[in-house]
């Protein structure tokens, strides 16, 4: 799980997208050495290629622009509601700041940024490494905020 400190260094980019593919949308990469000598077989000679699968099954060399490219934030956005997660965004002349939070939460993390996507995207990674995920390992700095949910 990345912290909230790198989040907010990160920049628009391939770098973000690919934290973006696999913290939120789940994207995995291949290790099959089958399938990866098969995807490789329909590109020619570039053996250092990375391949992603999907929680669909498809296979991807790179993500989409999450970063960058509204139209590819919006299914991070989805992704979230499919989650519990509801956006909130504000858009400015010279900003646009968005946070997460699930329903009847009490707490957001507004992520400020020059462009929309990249807010988003931040934002949603925010909210996934506050979230706590069925299977997950509890660690002992959850417990007390663990204890004060439960009281």
């Amino acid at each position: 799980m990345i912290s909230s400190k790198v989040i907010n260094e990160l920049n628009a980019g391939p770098e973000m997208d690919i934290i973006v593919a696999e913290q939120i949308m789940g994207w995995l990469i291949e290790t099959d050495e089958p399938k990866l000598r098969r995807l490789q077989g329909y590109f020619a000679r570039d053996e250092g290629r990375r391949w992603w699968r999907t929680p669909a099954g498809g296979w991807y060399c790179e993500p989409p622009a999450y970063s960058s490219d509204i139209t590819a934030a919006w299914q991070v956005i989805e992704q979230m509601n499919s989650r519990g997660h509801t956006l909130f965004l504000s858009q400015g002349s010279e900003e646009s700041k968005a946070a997460f939070d699930e329903p009847r939460g009490t707490g957001t993390d507004c992520i400020n940024e020059r462009s929309a996507p990249l807010a988003i995207c931040k934002a949603a990674l925010v909210a996934d490494a506050r979230s706590v995920h069925v299977g997950d390992p509890i660690l002992s700095s959850d417990i007390s905020v663990l204890a004060t949910a439960l009281t």
